[in-house]
């Protein structure tokens, strides 16, 4: 496994400890999906990441720290802070998937 393979599943493991944080269940399922397939020599992961991005309702658009208590809208505690790290997180593990795929990294 290459370093930037090591450096994605790192990325993708930080976004799955916010994800599950917020309990933000449908993304972080299927970011864990594709990080096991990673972490297990499964290049489909990389393809699974990068199809997460783009398009309306993609993860790209994600905003994490929201909830409603008596019928009433309100951010949870930290969600600016939150969702400027996802946000961080989600660019680098787009940028590492992009190169993990146009360099066919296998091996470190």
């Amino acid at each position: 496994m290459g370093t930037k393979t090591e450096e994605l599943i790192n990325v993708l493991n930080d976004i799955e400890a916010l994800l599950s944080n917020d309990n933000e269940s449908n993304w972080l399922k299927l970011i864990s999906s594709a990080n096991e397939r990673i972490r297990n020599s499964d290049y489909s992961g990389i393809e699974l990441v990068l199809s997460y991005y783009g398009g309306m309702g993609s993860f790209n658009d994600l905003i994490i720290g929201q909830s409603t208590i008596n019928g009433k809208f309100q951010w949870k505690k930290n969600s600016k802070e939150n969702n400027n790290r996802l946000s961080s997180l989600r660019a680098k593990a787009y940028e590492l998937s992009n190169y993990i795929k146009h360099n066919h990294e296998t091996s470190a």
